[in-house]
């Protein structure tokens, strides 16, 4: 890099590009850098920045574009705006074969662009960034494919040729992610029908289904409600979310929620009886609470297909949150949630 790109080169850096680029090297140095403790660092971080985007709804939702070049540099693009990981660089692909390429002195976050200091070792954040990125536009743009970083013969997932750095990406078939998709739909399916099959033999009124008056609890931490179809969630629907969540070995949970968020019956599993004590009640105990956390407000008042979201819940754990709008007489009433693992 000459010394007039040098200067060009730190106009654009700003503290966050010099941050990071200093955390690699001294890491790299310190001989704590490895791929065991970036690849899981990294997609907890891009689950994150998923999250945000979301957020923000800055979040691109691609539903049925074809998967070419001109959509990944506009995905890319997209990113770039927000994160400026690279001042340049380029990208091509379809729906089986992704690859990125950038030249060394592009990177924005790389000690070898920004001090010009070569890591030997070709281990970047990129690839996983970019893999668990893609993966969820995808998957929100209802195509059921995972995308999987290739890994390079010296064990890597970026190869360098030159002076420039590439990762490749494999587009494959997520048969997994398909069926619990289906596992989604069957449960949205067997609400509705349970909601039609209680309001026509008069176990429940429609009026009552739609009430939305929620009651506190006493002595209840965390603050608890009720409604006129708590008790019919607990005897009718319990046992569908139940049901479906038995049938897939990652599902952590299978719940109802109407519009606001309000959950009157959780799993069995989650609904023990109250102890008193928080700690054991807010695992033990997760029934009749309202999540109107961004995650939980999202879910419940979607009306896509479905929408996939990055989950830290309340209890420390982060997972995944895939939600479907369950309807009453055909209209929106809330959302079967479906919380799991990757």
């Amino acid at each position: 890099m000459s010394e007039k790109d040098k200067q060009e080169r730190l106009k654009k850096l700003d503290g966050a590009h010099l941050l990071w680029a200093s955390t690699m090297g001294a890491t790299f140095d310190l001989g704590i850098m490895s791929k065991a403790m970036l690849v899981p660092s990294m997609k907890t971080a891009s689950q994150r920045l998923v999250r945000h985007k979301m957020q923000m709804g800055t979040f691109p939702f691609i539903d049925g574009r074809q998967l070419n070049t001109q959509l990944y540099k506009e995905l890319l693009d997209d990113l770039n705006e927000f994160m400026f990981f690279a001042d340049g660089y380029e990208i091509e692909g379809d729906d089986k074969h992704i690859i990125f390429k950038v030249h060394k002195d592009k990177c924005m976050y790389c000690p070898t662009g920004v001090g010009g200091a070569l890591l030997g070792t070709t281990i970047c954040p990129y690839p996983v960034l970019f893999s668990v990125y893609l993966d969820m536009v995808l998957k929100n743009g209802f195509f059921y494919k995972s995308v999987n970083m290739i890994k390079q013969p010296d064990g890597s997932y970026m190869k360098r040729e030159g002076d420039f750095d590439i990762i490749e990406f494999d587009l494959v078939d997520d048969n997994d992610f398909l069926s619990i998709v289906k596992l989604l739909e069957e449960g949205v399916a067997k609400i509705e029908d349970a909601f039609k099959k209680a309001i026509e033999s008069g176990d429940i009124t429609e009026e009552d289904l739609w009430d939305r008056n929620y009651i506190e609890v006493p002595n209840t931490n965390p603050q608890k409600y009720r409604t006129k179809f708590t008790d019919f969630a607990k005897k009718y629907i319990q046992p569908i979310e139940d049901e479906i969540l038995e049938k897939h070995r990652k599902f952590v949970f299978v719940v109802l929620v109407d519009d606001n968020g309000y959950l009157p019956s959780h799993n069995s599993k989650y609904d023990k009886p109250l102890t008193g004590d928080y700690k054991k009640d807010l695992l033990g105990n997760r029934s009749m609470r309202i999540f109107n956390d961004f995650t939980g407000l999202t879910a419940a008042r979607n009306t896509r297909k479905y929408i996939l979201q990055p989950y830290p819940r309340d209890v420390g754990v982060l997972m995944f949150d895939i939600s479907s709008e369950v309807k009453l007489s055909g209209k929106h009433w809330g959302a079967l949630r479906i919380g799991f693992k990757l």
